[in-house]
Formats: structure tokens, sequence, C-alpha cells
């Protein structure tokens, strides 16, 4: 559930199976978060390129573009972008290539909520202490 004192974090999730999106999309919207859904990285691409998003959740093993490449294509946009990665056929070297290209967490499929809500709260203290950071530099550079 999302804390009275976090920001509501906006999530962009992607995934070629229309059901994941769907079943994920109202568990999360349900706990209060703000979430658009994107069936491609392609997709997930233009739209990061519209709106802002908190969290990114994909899919690795997608079409054309994986969830992997995906997600070195946001960091390139992004470098602070908090992205999980989910996938159905978890290996230790593609868990550990994930987080080395910048994943903050990992889910396996059958996904659950739980774990995800978890993880979503430690992002949204993480949205809350970055903010805090950029408001006392702002401060600081004010003062100069």
């Amino acid at each position: 559930m999302v804390n009275a004192t976090e920001p509501k974090l906006s999530i962009l999730i992607v995934d070629d199976d229309e059901n994941i999106l769907l079943v994920l999309r109202q568990s999360l919207e349900k706990e209060g978060f703000h979430v658009n859904t994107a069936k491609s990285a392609e997709e997930a691409l233009n739209t990061l390129q519209r709106s802002f998003f908190h969290v990114v959740i994909t899919d690795i093993m997608m079409g054309e573009m994986s969830g992997l490449e995906l997600l070195v294509e946001i960091k390139k946009m992004n470098s602070l972008m908090q992205i999980f990665v989910m996938t159905s056929h978890s290996t230790l070297p593609r868990v550990i290539q994930c987080m080395q290209e910048g994943a903050y967490d990992f889910f396996e499929k059958p996904l659950k909520i739980q774990d995800i809500l978890v993880s979503l709260g430690e992002a949204s203290r993480r949205a809350i202490r970055w903010r805090d950071l950029y408001s006392r530099h702002s401060v600081l550079k004010e003062e100069k």
C-alpha cells in the first residue's frame, strides 16, 4: 500500500504479454500507483520521451528489442530512472547483467505482487531522497 507521506509513483510497465500488463496494472492501481503500459520496447521509448515516470518495470524477453536493450536505452535518457526487470527465464548471468546495466530489482514470473510492492516502497523512498537532495542543491546554488 502507498504510504500517505510517500509520493504516488508513476510507473510504466512494458511487456508483450497483454495479460501481464492487465493484471499488473490493475494490482498496482488498486494500491494507489499511477500506471501506464507499453506492449513493446519501442512503444516504451516513445512514451518515455513524452511523459515522466519514476519507475519502469519491463520484461526481458520481448520482440525486436529486448528488455535488457530497453534498460540500456532508458539509462542513456535518464541515468536515475529506477528500472525493475521481470522474466520467466531467469538465469544468474542474466540477473547479473541486468544489475550491471542499472536494474534496481529483478522479478521472476509468475510474479508475486507483494515482492513488487516492497520494491516500489523502496523506489518511493529513493524518489523522496532524490527530490530532497535536488531541493537542497537548488537552494545552495541560489545562495551563492
